[in-house]
């Protein structure tokens, strides 16, 4: 079994749809009205938001058939299909969009991701590379140049992973990307990895605790410390497990790595 296959955890039964106002809405509005994309994507966001995947997908799904060439619904549907672990059906989404619009950082940002977590870093690289020339903002730029130092770290292009981190300095304004920026500042040798693992859990969110886990074990496994990586990411794992976090990015790039080395173990 490959391990694109070992990532296809959900559970094929039938959802049974909670009574929400939302969704109700929703559904009506797509009875009344069944070739607007539009209200299928309302639908969608609606279903999302109570982490109903792939019934969110399926009303992405809808919408792009009243509309193929809208770029937005490929965009929705890719990320449902990133939460559903379908990497590469959501790559092959993200391409559509970015090609239906090539100035989306979103898009751009997570077609990169995408191809990390399938392992393909070349292909990672470039979509990131995309990504970081349509950046502007602090918050975006802490996001993008995280990712794209990992990337370039896994090709072996130094000078590149060097020249992102240039332009990360201290005085810049994270946002909501505080693991990021934490990150990024460990990777400049600004802060230690033991440093980030002290951080006091009360003063941090779970999903915060999370994204700095993966950096951190990555971070071991570029500088050769594979045992004390791999033993990291086990515990970010489990730490998304045990506070629902298995949505986020760092919990599937945690899954992805610790998944690639059993293989070649197994091998």
């Amino acid at each position: 079994m490959s391990i694109v296959q070992e990532y296809e955890v959900m559970n094929w039964d039938r959802c049974e749809i909670p009574e929400d106002e939302q969704i109700a809405a929703a559904a009506a509005e797509t009875a009344a009205h069944p070739d607007d994309g539009d209200a299928w994507m309302r639908r969608g966001h609606a279903l999302a938001r109570l982490s109903l995947m792939r019934e969110a997908e399926e009303c992405y799904a809808m919408a792009i058939a009243c509309d193929p060439f809208h770029w937005e619904y490929y965009r929705h549907r890719a990320h449902r299909f990133l939460s559903c672990w379908r990497f590469q059906d959501a790559a092959a989404d993200f391409t559509i969009a970015s090609r239906l619009n090539p100035q989306d950082w979103n898009v751009w940002y997570h077609l990169g991701l995408s191809w990390y977590l399938l392992g393909d870093f070349e292909k990672a690289a470039a979509a990131y590379k995309r990504c970081y020339e349509l950046t502007d903002a602090d918050q975006e730029r802490i996001a993008v140049s995280d990712w794209y130092w990992m990337t370039l770290k896994k090709l072996g292009r130094e000078a590149d992973a060097e020249a992102v981190l240039d332009r990360i300095t201290e005085d810049m304004d994270p946002g909501e990307n505080t693991a990021y920026y934490a990150r990024l500042l460990m990777y400049k040798g600004l802060r230690t990895p033991e440093e980030l693992l002290s951080t006091d859990p009360e003063a941090v969110t779970a999903l915060e605790l999370v994204t700095m886990g993966y950096g951190i074990g990555n971070y071991y496994l570029v500088r050769g410390e594979t045992e004390k990586g791999y033993e990291v990411m086990e515990r970010v794992v489990k730490a998304g497990d045990e506070n629902d976090c298995y949505f986020a990015f760092a919990y599937l790039a945690s899954k992805a790595a610790l998944a690639a080395r059993d293989a070649i173990k197994g091998a």
